[in-house]
């Protein structure tokens, strides 16, 4: 071969051998620098997102079982280009939008695959108007798949006014611990309902439809709420309760073990309930209503406190008392009142006549004095968004008349369920002021981060602020409420109960002419050693043993065997 030739062959191999390691680095660099990126590209490229969840930090009950977080709910994903049956799933998925069925038939024209959630409830029938036939006919199409959607809230929405709910965005917490906490329960990026889909709208075998996870939040919460009693007591509630709300505590730690206030909403259809007129967004658990003779039990503590009255001093009720120029009557007024009558009996059948003669003899600084000191006027220390003080009258500016009225827990007087809870629970406890606690933990998602976010949020200390000694008395008037008196309805067989009823006025008038009240019971069991609290408040129940008693016993017979005394 002539040289020159050689020479030309060399050449072109040595062009040869670059190119190819040329290609073999590209090659590489494809594979180990910028692979991942390219296939995440390449995944993009052919992925729908049909929905987005924004990603946020679950919150727990005390014993870790998922209040919010990721539930799983049923929607349904239509692919137009695959749809037989066009008629039978344009009616199905116009019944489960609420839309026309030509909006529809238009949108399935589009090979865009289009996703339908299916609201809480509408399980498993989908769709009203829809006869089954139809549906089957639409759910067994092959353009028609169902999916596990992830949502926020349990279906149930148990807990929903302690929980709250977010924006419309989902992002930013509006209520409840949603908001108190929303700093630590935001999360990053959304997580997305994605579609892996060629051109024409075809879900690609094998990839499907997938959940794709955002970005975690910084932290997760758990409360002090007791799941299977906050259940109980919705349930109750939803059967004997259509405005009011239940508060269930532990008397030794202060623990919120259920909180409900009713009518109830769904979290994730705030824009229904913000219309409805009775106000499902309010958590009446918090919000401060005349306590009427629930706040007997404060009186009789002043009293029994101060050595004013004694268990067995007796008053004479003709029926009413005269205080100035006022006429303050007792309920038994029709009947001559209730005659002869001790201190016991005057808790147990609610006389007004009795204990407007203590508020009297106590003077407004006592029973004042101790209200405050028993929380009363003052937010509990929960932090929820929208709780309120209540209201307790200046008792430098009480005249007789106004401490006749605090007596028996009308006139400027206000309070909440919660705060009857706390008052209630230093009496079971023994004397000692529990400051609520619904908050038991924050835990960090990423471990890193522990040492800046996790808090475990301990028990208040408590404050003695009443007497071992005046507490068992007042237990002891409190049994007679539901041994004998106006609670029997509240009475538990297993180990005792004891409460006080109220029937407390609103300043409305029935249609009938008869004063509009709330109804009250507040009580705790069992008798040795409580350590439950419930306290039932039923708005415009009209009377307290009547209407709140019941669903104190139904609460609290279940919830006993639910929260044992090991605990």
């Amino acid at each position: 071969m002539p040289e020159e030739s050689a020479q030309r062959v060399r050449g072109l191999a040595c062009i040869f051998l670059v190119a190819f390691f040329v290609l073999v680095a590209r090659m590489a660099f494809v594979q180990l620098v910028i692979g991942d990126d390219l296939a995440e590209r390449c995944r993009d490229q052919r992925a729908v997102a049909l929905a987005t969840v924004p990603a946020r930090g679950a919150i727990y009950d005390r014993n870790m079982r998922m209040l919010a977080g990721e539930f799983r709910r049923r929607a349904i994903v239509v692919f137009p280009e695959r749809v037989k049956a066009r008629a039978a799933v344009a009616r199905l998925v116009a019944g489960l939008i609420g839309g026309s069925l030509e909006e529809v038939l238009s949108r399935l024209g589009s090979p865009t695959p289009l996703f339908v959630e299916i609201a809480a409830g509408e399980m498993p029938s989908f769709a009203d108007g829809i006869d089954a036939e139809t549906m089957r006919e639409a759910l067994r199409d092959p353009g028609v798949v169902v999916v596990e959607q992830p949502v926020r809230y349990h279906p149930d929405a148990i807990g929903a006014h302690v929980i709250g709910y977010l924006d419309p965005s989902g992002t930013r917490g509006i209520s409840g611990v949603e908001r108190l906490l929303d700093r630590y329960l935001r999360g990053g990026g959304p997580g997305e309902v994605t579609v892996f889909a060629d051109a024409r709208g075809t879900p690609l075998r094998g990839l499907g439809v997938r959940w794709l996870p955002g970005e975690p939040a910084a932290a997760s919460v758990r409360l002090t709420i007791d799941r299977d009693i906050q259940a109980l007591v919705e349930d109750v509630m939803d059967d004997a309760v259509e405005r009011g709300a239940v508060v269930v505590m532990d008397p030794r730690s202060g623990d919120v073990l259920a909180m409900a206030s009713r009518p109830a909403f769904w979290p994730d259809n705030i824009a229904t309930a913000a219309r409805d007129p009775a106000s499902p967004l309010v958590n009446r658990a918090i919000m401060a209503y005349p306590p009427g003779s629930v706040f007997k039990v404060v009186v009789a503590a002043a009293a029994i406190e101060s050595g004013t009255v004694s268990l067995h001093d007796t008053f004479h009720d003709p029926g009413y008392v005269d205080v100035g120029a006022a006429r303050f009557r007792c309920y038994a007024h029709e009947q001559g009142g209730h005659g002869e009558i001790t201190f016991i009996d005057a808790m147990a059948y609610s006389c007004n006549t009795a204990f407007i003669d203590v508020g009297l003899r106590a003077g407004a600084e006592r029973l004042v004095g101790l209200a405050e000191r028993l929380g009363l006027g003052a937010t509990t220390g929960v932090a929820l968004p929208g709780e309120q003080a209540g209201v307790i009258p200046d008792a430098r500016s009480m005249s007789p008349q106004d401490i006749a009225n605090l007596a028996i827990g009308q006139g400027r007087l206000t309070v909440t369920p919660l705060q009857v809870a706390t008052v209630m629970s230093a009496v079971a406890n023994g004397g000692f002021l529990r400051r609520p606690r619904l908050v038991m933990e924050i835990m960090p998602n990423d471990m890193s981060d522990a040492p800046a976010l996790a808090r475990s949020i301990e028990p208040a200390e408590p404050v003695r602020i009443l007497s071992g000694d005046t507490c068992r008395q007042l237990t002891f008037m409190l049994e007679a409420v539901t041994r004998w008196g106006t609670g029997t309805a509240a009475w538990v067989a297993e180990g005792g109960s004891c409460g006080k009823t109220g029937s407390a006025e609103t300043g409305k008038v029935s249609e009938g002419g008869s004063p509009v009240s709330h109804a009250w019971f507040a009580g705790f069991a069992p008798l040795s050693d409580p350590r439950l609290v419930i306290v039932v408040f039923v708005e415009e129940g009209m009377s307290g043993g009547r209407a709140a008693a019941p669903v104190f016993a139904r609460i609290a017979r279940r919830a006993l065997g639910l929260y044992p005394a090991s605990r």
